[in-house]
């Protein structure tokens, strides 16, 4: 079964989220560092992501029909029953997709939040002083086989958010029907929500490197 936050992981987590690493060795916390960031740059999580925000553009998409059926008033009763099914197909998408967004948010934030605390520590001690090499290290963090696609998929997730909203004040303007309005927002929100959570989890690992810059 797929667990958001591995069982070996969890303890790493937890030890960070408590600043309970006053006494761990460098190594340590290089074991520490590396365990979580592996459990956050799973492959399967950033798949799981990718099936969540198509579930949750579907759910938009089918909303967005609802309104258009309810706005057409042809048959005001038969049109709300069956904008209250298209509603329910909806939900049907949009409640399990946007529930897997939020928690892969959720414990992806924790993740990279320890990933990040367990790569700076030694380096906040002065237990260990940056070195030639870590000058690189941190500077191409985010060309590493984990974080790459990650920065990818919420550069293009934010492009298509700038789109979707252009979109949505041009129905305003020239007054677009208005599930055409509800489309182009809904898309909008969806799309910054994912283009915000995805870089905020590489940043926070890239801050957590900065500790190793020897500039």
């Amino acid at each position: 079964m797929f667990r958001m936050i591995l069982p070996t992981t969890i303890p790493d987590v937890l030890a960070a989220e408590a600043q309970a690493g006053a006494q761990v060795r460098p190594i340590d916390a290089d074991g520490a560092a590396e365990r979580t960031r592996a459990d956050y740059g799973r492959t399967s999580r950033w798949v799981l992501g990718l099936v969540g925000t198509i579930g949750a553009l579907v759910a938009v998409l089918i909303a967005s029909f609802a309104v258009s059926v309810l706005a057409s008033g042809v048959d005001p009763l038969g049109d709300l029953v069956f904008a209250g099914f298209v509603g329910l197909v909806g939900a049907a998408f949009g409640v399990p997709a946007v529930w897997l967004l939020i928690a892969l948010h959720r414990s992806g934030r924790r993740l990279a939040r320890a990933t990040a605390y367990w790569s700076a520590l030694p380096y906040h001690q002065g237990r260990r002083t940056p070195t030639r090499g870590d000058w690189f290290g941190v500077r191409f963090v985010g060309f590493s086989a984990d974080l790459l696609p990650r920065l990818i998929s919420s550069s293009l997730a934010g492009l298509a958010a700038i789109f979707a909203a252009a979109g949505g004040i041009r129905a305003l303007v020239v007054v677009a029907p208005a599930w055409e309005t509800f489309m182009w927002a809904g898309f909008a929100v969806l799309l910054g929500a994912v283009c915000a959570g995805q870089f905020g989890g590489v940043q926070r690992i890239q801050n957590g490197m900065l500790a190793r810059d020897p500039a």
